[in-house]
Parts: structure tokens; sequence; C-alpha cells
């Protein structure tokens, strides 16, 4: 395709060229004749500089490559947040939270919150994080014991270290998880009832995702 382009490019150059060469001869006197003032809407050779091959072989090359290279969603950026909240304007505890933190393999760590950790090249990183719902978002570790809040935000970046469908996948499993053992309930960003089958949704543009990157690469 690159060829196809190269030669579309000089086959321009050598049009634009002719034209230059050509508008030359025809408004340069012809002996024994009277100069022709040239009408308003015509060029004068000096019109066609270099300037303007550059710009018009840079439009051609433009063209090219717009009907060439057709769009393709490589790895789109994506935050997806799901809040699990406590039934009937409830709160959960602290020890609940520990006992379904240790249950669900969550990590307290960075920024006083629970995450999910996978081990790749030897570090851990980062696949989703679970805060609590009240700003600041952390969790007192030490006093857990008296701590209560009115539910839980799990958010999880993509692309990331594991898969995208992989790493959803964990992040809903325990968002669901979690919303069983704590009594709570799964809320969309605007704390809405979240469905199973709205998350599958989101699911499957993920895996859709997937597909266009391996049929662009």
């Amino acid at each position: 395709m690159d060829d196809l382009r190269l030669i579309l490019l000089l086959i321009g150059a050598a049009i634009i060229l002719v034209v230059y060469v050509w508008s030359r001869v025809q408004v340069r006197p012809r002996k024994g004749s009277a100069t022709r003032t040239p009408s308003i809407d015509s060029h004068s050779p000096d019109d066609f500089d270099a300037a303007d091959i550059e710009q018009e072989l840079g439009r051609m090359g433009q063209l090219v490559m717009e009907r060439d290279d057709e769009p393709v969603a490589l790895d789109p950026e994506r935050l997806l947040i799901v809040s699990v909240i406590a039934a009937q304007g409830g709160h959960f505890t602290g020890p609940a939270l520990l006992n379904g933190f240790k249950h669900n393999r969550l990590s307290f760590g960075e920024h006083a919150i629970y995450s999910r950790m996978t081990a790749r090249s030897g570090k851990q990183r980062l696949v989703f994080s679970v805060a609590n719902m009240v700003k600041p978002g952390t969790f007192p570790v030490s006093d857990m014991e008296t701590f209560t809040t009115p539910g839980l935000t799990l958010f999880l970046q993509l692309p990331g270290p594991l898969d995208g469908v992989e790493a959803f996948d964990d992040f809903v499993n325990t968002a669901e998880r979690l919303a069983v053992e704590l009594g709570g309930e799964l809320r969309d960003e605007q704390h809405c009832i979240l469905t199973h089958q709205a998350l599958m949704q989101v699911r499957e543009s993920i895996v859709e995702d997937r597909l266009h990157r391996k049929a662009a690469s």
C-alpha cells in the first residue's frame, strides 16, 4: 500500500508540473503580438510556486491515506466504576469488610485502599481497586473495628496488566461476591441499580475491541 501511495503522489506531482509549465507557455507573449492582460480569475506563472505544489501534494497524500487507512479501534482507554451500596440506607461494618476483602484476595496498600494485584515481570501490578465510597475513599486499617461506610466503589482502568476480558471478569465477579457477602446492591456511576445484563453488554464491547486489535495486527 505504501508503494501505491508513492506512485499516486508521483503521478500527482507530474500532473502539477505539467500544469505549471503549460501555464508559463500559455501566458508568454508571442513574437509580434500584443501583450494580453490576464483576466482576474486566471493565474499568473508566479502563482504556481513551490509552496502551491507542496500544499497540493500534501492534500493528495491525505486523500490517499483517508482511503487506504480505515479507522480501527486499537486499544481504547476505559475507566469502569461499580459501587456496592448497603441496602435500605444501611452501613457496612469494618469487620464485615475485612472478611469480604480477605475472601476475595484483596490487598491493602497504596493510598490506604484495597486492590487486586498481579505479578508481571517480577513486579506487583495493579488490576483494580476498591475504595470507601465516602471521601477521601480510604480505610482506617488500624481502626476497622468501629469503622462503618454506606458503600464501596470499585474501579478498573483498561488497558492494564491483564487481558481486558480477564480483568473485567475478575472485577465483576469480585463486585458481585462482595455484594452477596455484605448484603449490598450493585450500582452504576449514577447509583442506579446495575443489572448483570448491563455488565455483560460492557463485556461484549471489550471482546469486540480485542477482536479489532487482533484483526489490525
